[in-house]
C-alpha cells in the first residue's frame, strides 16, 4: 500500500514525552482456555464475526501507525491461534507492512501445530502464558486445560526459532505463589525467559488486592537461588530483567502496581472490534472501526491514532484503587 501525498509525518510523542512506537493488537475474543483471573466460569457471548476487524482492515491501521513510526507488534487474544486467518495477518504485518518486531502472546494450547508455520509467516517470538507447571492445578487454573499440550508448544516454538520463547508467570497468593523459585529455576535448565506478572485488576473479574504478591516479594525470592545482575536491555516493555547467576536464561519482573512503568510506557492497543485505547486502565477509547468502514482516509486513520496517543494518561492509579478501571470488559475482550 503506498502513501497518497508527500507529507511527513514526525514519530508520535505523547503529552509525558513518551515516544509511541509499539501497538498490541487483539484480533479475537475467544479462547480455549477460561483461566480463573480473566474470564467468568461460564464463558462470555463471543463478538459477532461482522464486528471483527478484517484482515485489510487491520493492514490499514498498523500501515497508518507504522507511517507514524511504529516499530513493534504483539498480537494478542481472547487466544490469538484461534483465529483461523492469524497467518494471513502476520504474514501482513510482517511482510506487505514491514514491520521490524512481529511477536504474539498465547497460552500455548494450539502452538505444536503452528509453530513453524508462524515462523514461516514472519512471526518473531512468542510469549505463553502459563502459571503453573502443575498438571492438575494447571486443569484447574484454566478450567478445564491440557498442560502437557503447553509443554509440546513451548518445545516445537524453540525448535521452529521463535526465540527467545517467553513464559508469562502470574503469581497468586494461595493458588500458584508455591512455584516462584521453580519457575525461576528453569532458567537454569533452558535459555528462557521468565516474565512474573503482579496479578492485576481485569474488568469483570472479581479482584482481590491482598492476593497480589508484590513485585519486591518475588524478587528477593528468586535472588534466594543467585545473585541478580540486571541486564542493560528491557526490550520496549515493561519488564525489569536480571539473570541468576549461573543460569542460562533470564528473570523478568514487571510490577504494573506496587512499582509501575508508566513512566517509560510506549504503547497502545487495539482491540478486535477496532478501538484504540490509550491505556488499559483508563476508560478512553478512539473509536477507529466506524470511521474505517465509512471510508476514511490513510491521513484521517493516522489523525486518529494521533488523538489516541495525545488521551495516553501519564500514569494509572491502582496503587491506590482496586477496581478494574474498564470494568465493562474481560481480559480476553481487551487482548492480553
Amino acid at each position: 500500500m503506498k502513501r497518497t501525498d508527500t507529507t511527513t509525518y514526525m514519530p508520535l510523542t505523547d503529552a509525558y514525552q513518551r515516544r509511541i512506537d509499539y501497538l498490541r493488537i487483539s484480533i479475537t475474543d475467544q479462547c480455549n482456555l477460561k483461566c480463573v483471573y480473566c474470564m467468568p466460569e461460564q464463558g462470555l457471548e463471543p463478538f459477532r464475526r461482522t464486528d471483527l476487524l478484517t484482515v485489510r482492515e487491520l493492514e490499514r491501521i498498523v500501515q497508518a501507525a507504522h507511517w507514524y513510526g511504529l516499530r513493534k507488534v504483539r498480537i494478542t487474544g481472547g487466544e490469538p491461534l484461534m483465529r483461523g486467518d492469524v497467518l494471513a495477518i502476520i504474514s501482513t504485518i510482517k511482510k506487505r507492512i514491514g514491520i521490524h518486531d512481529l511477536s504474539m502472546t498465547t497460552n500455548g494450547i494450539m502452538l505444536a501445530r503452528m509453530a513453524e508455520k508462524l515462523k514461516t509467516a514472519g512471526l518473531d517470538r512468542v510469549n505463553v502464558s502459563l502459571d503453573t507447571m502443575d498438571p492438575g492445578r494447571y486443569r484447574a487454573m484454566t478450567r478445564g486445560g491440557d498442560l502437557s499440550r503447553v509443554w509440546a508448544g513451548i518445545e516445537a516454538a524453540e525448535l521452529a526459532g521463535l526465540l527467545p520463547v517467553k513464559l508469562n508467570v502470574i503469581p497468586i497468593r494461595g493458588m500458584n505463589d508455591d512455584e516462584i523459585e521453580a519457575f525461576a529455576r528453569l532458567t537454569f535448565e533452558r535459555d528462557c525467559h521468565i516474565r512474573f506478572i503482579e496479578y492485576m485488576p481485569t474488568g469483570k473479574n472479581a479482584w482481590k488486592k491482598e492476593l497480589c504478591v508484590g513485585m519486591e516479594e518475588t524478587r528477593a525470592r528468586v535472588s534466594a537461588l543467585g545473585e541478580l545482575t540486571p541486564l542493560e536491555f528491557r526490550g520496549n516493555g515493561p519488564s525489569r530483567n536480571y539473570r541468576i547467576k549461573g543460569a542460562r536464561g533470564v528473570v523478568g519482573f514487571i510490577s504494573a502496581i506496587s512499582d509501575h512503568f508508566c513512566g517509560w510506557c510506549n504503547r497502545i492497543r487495539l482491540t478486535s472490534t477496532g478501538m484504540l485505547l490509550p491505556c488499559l486502565y483508563s476508560g478512553i477509547s478512539v473509536d477507529v472501526k466506524t470511521p474505517l468502514r465509512s471510508g476514511a482516509s490513510d491521513e484521517e486513520l493516522g489523525r486518529l491514532i494521533g488523538c489516541a496517543v495525545a488521551a495516553k494518561p501519564g500514569g494509572h492509579a491502582l496503587d491506590r484503587r482496586s477496581d478494574g478501571v474498564r470494568g465493562d470488559m474481560t481480559m480476553s475482550q481487551i487482548g492480553g
